[in-house]
């Protein structure tokens, strides 16, 4: 009698599992295009406030060779500085690669690149030109995709070190 009642007891706990959460998918990639399409705008504007809309309240950003950024506003003070780093600004372009989505969670996969124009004051040891990819990982709040982890690096290798 008591394997019929372990497994009844399994079948049970087995069948009281909890339905996985829908594929957000393709509602994700339409928030993330449209945010892609606007980031390059906002960015050639100096529009710092912008930008940090489309993060959290607790977001991190991850930029190369700093430490993290933690919070909107913290994110919002980078992006100001960046923004003023350059004149005119370089154009950015961002392309999603892949988005996948399971209820309010998603993460992308994507390229960035960037130029600046020929007669641009560049950060010192800034490239004209540089390329590189991206993850970020999004959360749906209220019905809005937000970023909550946002890396990104660059394609071009670091300088050697001179002996």
């Amino acid at each position: 009698m008591r394997p019929i009642c372990y497994l009844t007891l399994l079948a049970a706990a087995l069948g009281c599992q909890a339905a996985p959460p829908p594929d957000t998918t393709a509602d994700a990639k339409q928030a993330i295009d449209a945010a892609n399409a606007n980031w390059p705008r906002l960015t050639a504007a100096g529009h710092a406030d912008s930008l940090a809309q489309y993060y959290q309240a607790n977001a991190v950003i991850l930029p190369p060779n700093m430490r993290p950024t933690h919070g909107r506003d913290s994110i919002r003070a980078f992006f100001a500085v960046l923004n003023t780093m350059s004149s005119p600004p370089p154009v950015l372009t961002i392309r999603a690669e892949s988005v996948w989505a399971s209820g309010p969670i998603a993460v992308e996969l994507g390229r960035w690149q960037f130029s600046w124009p020929a007669a641009a004051k560049r950060p010192p040891g800034m490239p004209a030109a540089d390329s590189g990819k991206y993850i970020v990982r999004w959360v749906n709040e209220s019905g809005r995709w937000l970023m909550a982890q946002d890396i990104w690096n660059s394609d071009v290798a670091m300088p050697m070190p001179q002996k």
